[in-house]
């Protein structure tokens, strides 16, 4: 039999039942379309789901990294606030030390480095020795800076340490000199001075203090300069706001990665296409 000749047969067929056979294909039709949208439905729902909790669980998260960022702010402005306590703490003591320490120390800018056994032998400088003496210098060392530690940043204590160690080595010198052991070299060139110096200055500075072979009061100038200028600079909290804004940026970059999650980017297109 042919394709032409079963072609015929199935149309007699059918005009032998009427419209029956019509009515059933319809009706197969239909059903399929019912269960087709059924399942649709459900895995609408399905991905519904799926969507709602990954919504859920981002607001959840994004939440949690608001509070952070407000909890970080908070505390870094209480930290601020004590910064600048600490600040003037800071410079208090440091005025205190300047006023205490020995002003004999400057006569060493007055005499000349011959001039120096002067000291020893001249009566008019008999109380040198006592007023240069270590354990004179050792009472009024700053005792309470480390109370403001946590606070303040290691180039404070840097600054602090060159300053108050230059004092006191320089005292150690004019006190041998007093004692009748008067050092060959200058006191630019004292092992203890140079030591110090080149730790607290930079390379530049301390080329410079020796190129131009500066007084002892030029010197302790310089690096009282040096604390009042950056006391002043980290108490307009600079160094806190770049540590606040790179704080903000990293904060952004998280947020944005939340927003761009490729999961809920594909929910989000699932959703979309079964809502069609």
């Amino acid at each position: 039999m042919t394709w032409e000749d079963s072609f015929k047969v199935i149309i007699a067929a059918l005009g032998a039942v009427g419209g029956s056979a019509l009515i059933i294909l319809g009706l197969s039709s239909w059903l399929g379309k019912v269960w087709a949208n059924r399942i649709l439905e459900k895995d609408k729902f399905k991905y519904a789901q799926e969507l709602e909790s990954l919504r859920s669980a981002t607001q959840n998260f994004h939440s949690s990294l608001s509070l952070t960022n407000a909890t970080y702010f908070e505390t870094k402005k209480a930290y601020a606030e004590k910064r600048v306590v600490a600040i003037a703490e800071v410079w208090k003591s440091f005025v205190e030390f300047r006023e205490k320490y020995p002003p004999e120390i400057f006569w060493l800018d007055i005499l000349v480095k011959e001039e120096y056994g002067e000291f020893y032998t001249n009566p008019k400088f008999t109380n040198f020795k006592n007023g240069t003496d270590l354990g004179v210098i050792s009472d009024i060392m700053p005792k309470e800076l480390d109370l403001s530690r946590p606070f303040m940043d290691d180039i404070t204590y840097q600054l602090f340490g060159t300053y108050t160690g230059t004092v006191a080595r320089l005292c150690f010198y004019l006190n041998k000199c007093c004692s009748g052991n008067t050092p060959e070299y200058d006191w630019r060139n004292d092992d203890g001075v140079v030591r110090i110096l080149s730790a607290g200055l930079s390379d530049v500075e301390f080329q410079q203090f020796q190129n131009e072979k500066w007084s002892v009061q030029i010197l302790l100038n310089f690096l009282q300069f040096r604390i009042s200028n950056h006391l002043k600079s980290i108490a307009t909290g600079a160094d806190l706001a770049k540590e606040a804004m790179d704080h903000a940026v990293e904060f952004s970059k998280v947020v944005t990665a939340i927003r761009d999650d490729e999961t809920l980017k594909k929910a989000n297109k699932a959703l979309h296409r079964t809502s069609q």
